[in-house]
């Protein structure tokens, strides 16, 4: 049941946001257990997806952006983590690069995920894997590129560091570096075009991500044979819950490495401010 479990909840959010008028997606209707202003677009996606693992019988539990943890069945696992939305201010703007990131985990951290989507809206490509059997972009087989100079990578970076410019300056170096950089609006999307080599690769050093930003592209890229990373060089491994703020590199893993070397330690590159 798994992948198809996520398919299903894809469909669902689509059907629903399709019928949502262009005029209420962006109406605010509360604040999410994230700490994020909800806006209408999240809040159908949410309820929509809901209402699919209700109707499916599903027993486990939902973390949720907008809803945090609830449990549906009564059981703690199997936990889908949810992000109904990634890329709200996109969808409610008009720029079509946003997406629905819904994962299955058997286990209370981010390693322990085992099947993934990402659907890129409105083009309804999917990315997918499960763990052991290889990443897809829509049943094709993908992999991350092989090692490409740095002054010659395409990176995905989010600029969107709500006020905290430091967070800038410290990727300046990078950004120097590169020959191309694209700054997406939706995290989930970066990570899985990286995943199928579309990015060389991707980094966020702002300390505003989510698990649910980030668990199902995480297995995604791990079973394209990306290396994802915390910016001390560790691999990246966190509980799936909305209190950890994340920061990561993902790529092919020399890549990585060489940009790792440039910014350096927090407080080494603070200290150069």
């Amino acid at each position: 049941m798994d992948i198809s479990l996520l398919k299903e909840i894809c469909r669902a959010e689509c059907e629903a946001i399709s019928n949502l008028p262009s005029s209420s997606k962006g109406k605010i209707v509360k604040r999410g257990a994230s700490g994020d202003i909800t806006k209408m677009i999240d809040k159908v996606a949410e309820e929509a997806a809901v209402r699919c693992l209700q109707e499916l019988g599903f027993e486990g539990s939902l973390l949720s952006e907008e809803l945090g943890l609830v449990k549906i069945g009564g059981e703690n696992y199997p936990l889908v983590v949810l992000d109904p939305i990634d890329g709200t201010t996109n969808a409610i703007r008009g720029i079509n690069l946003y997406s629905i990131s819904v994962a299955l985990s058997d286990g209370p951290r981010l390693s322990d995920i085992v099947s993934a989507a990402v659907m890129e809206l409105p083009s309804k490509r999917l990315f997918s894997a499960e763990k052991g059997a290889g990443a897809f972009l829509d049943g094709t087989r993908i992999n991350t590129n092989g090692h490409v100079a740095l002054s010659n990578a395409l990176v995905g970076v989010d600029f969107n560091v709500r006020g905290n410019r430091g967070r800038v300056y410290e990727v300046l170096p990078v950004l120097m570096a590169v020959k191309h950089i694209r700054n997406l609006g939706s995290a989930a999307l970066g990570l899985c075009y990286t995943a199928s080599g579309s990015l060389d690769f991707y980094l966020d050093n702002r300390s505003l991500l989510r698990v649910t930003d980030i668990a199902s592209a995480y297995l995604i890229l791990k079973e394209a044979g990306a290396q994802v990373l915390a910016l001390d060089g560790s691999e990246l491994d966190c509980p799936l819950d909305l209190t950890a703020r994340i920061e990561l590199i993902a790529g092919e893993e020399k890549i990585c490495r060489e940009v790792l070397s440039m910014i350096g330690s927090r407080n080494n590159r603070l200290n150069k401010l």
